[in-house]
């Protein structure tokens, strides 16, 4: 790749907080390439979460996922259009390499896995440890393995997410009609998971943390969902005594929004999920459970997040639901963390706020 490469598609990741991590690279690919028309090709959640950013000049719709031969042959008629001379594949599937080399692409860049290298014209080695397995390495570092290889400048690890002005004026409102002022805690409350139930903490412990926050520092509480999530929303704030200021387990919400709201919080009680990296792109101070995965997969370059988590004998098992059967272990990884392990952890980070510190 030279300073001559004038177009370049960028396929970036699936998942909203893998898409977070992936904005240092993104970052460094237009600073590498200051001139060139830069182009993101993804689905609707992975737009959604970088849209917004200074460092693309084009957002592309994915019409191939999900929709067999003829969504390829759509997104591989896009691709052609578009002319790109390179195709830089953060994502990891087979079918992201297919899609560029049915595009035509010149030069195709990925890790060399899941039987797509011969798709590729350069192929990264994935990382893997002694035993010949994927080695442990923090998804944001994995990606910038790929800005090296282009001759990208890796030093800036920051990660960084932009609100729309239309998703800010439509929180203020939301926050206006809410009755919250200016100069008062907002916490987020965010229960849900997409990754599976393995994740989840119990509706009643985030709803106790969540009161214990409201009675000490008189902050309202937002609880956010997204549509498969309701009901465990709507769980948290039936078990609450304080009725939360805002509860997306009966109204609409969009990614846009939610960016809006956490650049306006103080604070996120989150699971390893999605809007954690959100938290932390916007500089939102954020207290992240985990239970059945490995918090080195997704190491953030962030002092306001304080981990909590227990060692379970049966973890990290990678599972989207716990492998046990029911009885007193199941689910133990998440059953382990206390209501004042995370108020011990939210306090921290707000007596730091009050100190300037981080």
């Amino acid at each position: 790749m030279t300073d001559s490469t004038e177009r370049i598609l960028v396929v970036v990741p699936t998942w909203v907080g893998d898409a977070a991590m992936a904005t240092p690279t993104l970052r460094a690919i237009r600073r590498r390439f200051p001139t060139a028309h830069i182009a993101w090709l993804g689905g609707p959640a992975a737009l959604a979460t970088l849209a917004g950013l200074p460092w693309a000049d084009e957002l592309l719709g994915d019409p191939s996922k999900g929709r067999g031969l003829r969504g390829l042959l759509r997104g591989a008629r896009l691709l052609r259009d578009g002319r790109f001379d390179l195709a830089v594949l953060l994502s990891n599937t087979f079918r992201a390499a297919l899609l560029c080399r049915m595009g035509r692409i010149r030069s195709r860049v990925g890790y060399d896995r899941d039987g797509r290298g011969f798709l590729l014209t350069d192929r990264l080695e994935v990382p893997r440890d002694e035993h010949g397995r994927f080695a442990v390495i923090a998804a944001l570092e994995y990606y910038l393995g790929m800005a090296r290889h282009l001759g990208c400048d890796t030093t800036d690890h920051t990660m960084h997410l932009a609100v729309d002005p239309a998703d800010g004026a439509a929180a203020d409102a939301m926050l206006d009609e809410a009755g919250v002022g200016d100069d008062e805690l907002i916490v987020l409350i965010n229960p849900g998971a997409s990754f599976g139930a393995s994740k989840l903490w119990m509706p009643d412990r985030f709803a106790a943390v969540a009161d214990a926050l409201v009675e000490t520092h008189g902050a309202r509480i937002i609880i956010n969902a997204a549509p498969s999530e309701r009901p465990i929303a709507a769980a948290v704030a039936d078990a609450m005594r304080h009725r939360p200021a805002i509860n997306f387990a009966h109204r609409d919400n969009t990614l846009g929004l939610l960016k809006a709201l956490t650049a306006r919080a103080g604070l996120m009680i989150t699971g390893d999920t999605g809007p954690r990296h959100i938290a932390a792109a916007l500089g939102c101070a954020v207290v992240t459970l985990f239970g059945p995965t490995n918090p080195f997969w997704t190491t953030l370059p962030f002092i306001r997040e304080r981990i909590v988590r227990v060692e379970a004998t049966c973890g990290p098992c990678q599972q989207k639901t716990c492998p046990l059967k029911p009885g007193a272990s199941h689910h133990l990884c998440m059953k382990m963390i206390t209501t004042e392990m995370v108020l011990a952890a939210a306090e921290q980070l707000l007596e730091e706020a009050k100190g300037g510190a981080g």
